[in-house]
């Protein structure tokens, strides 16, 4: 897991600079055809009836927060997903975090994608 461009700024700027950086009122789970980059941007699932959806964390254990509920995308385009980034908002908005999937999932249009809880980790080193 990889913190995207504009998140380490904002750490940068909120422990360097004194400068104030306000929690997300949420975050979202979007997935990824190809790496997204450090922007977080590129690649993004398009089609089919896929949507971000809302993800939450339990607290971190050492440097580990796991996420503490299931996602669920149905009716996904046909495609193929290795990556997966973290943002502030269901549209635009900000990419906080990235990460590569450990196993590639193919799906045929309309197929459904799940994690359940505790499938995606954050961590920082």
């Amino acid at each position: 897991m990889t913190a995207c461009d504009y998140l380490e700024g904002k750490i940068l700027d909120h422990c360097l600079r004194n400068t104030a950086f306000p929690q997300p009122p949420a975050l979202y789970l979007c997935l990824h055809t190809a790496d997204p980059t450090d922007a977080g941007t590129a690649n993004e699932v398009a089609g089919g009836s896929y949507v971000r959806q809302v993800i939450t964390f339990a607290p971190q254990v050492g440097s580990t927060a796991p996420s503490n509920n299931a996602q669920n995308f149905p009716g996904m385009p046909q495609c193929t997903i290795t990556h997966f980034t973290i943002r502030d908002a269901v549209t635009g908005g900000n990419a906080l975090f990235w990460g590569v999937l450990s196993i590639q999932r193919t799906f045929n249009a309309g197929d459904p994608c799940s994690f359940g809880a505790g499938q995606i980790l954050i961590s920082c080193d």
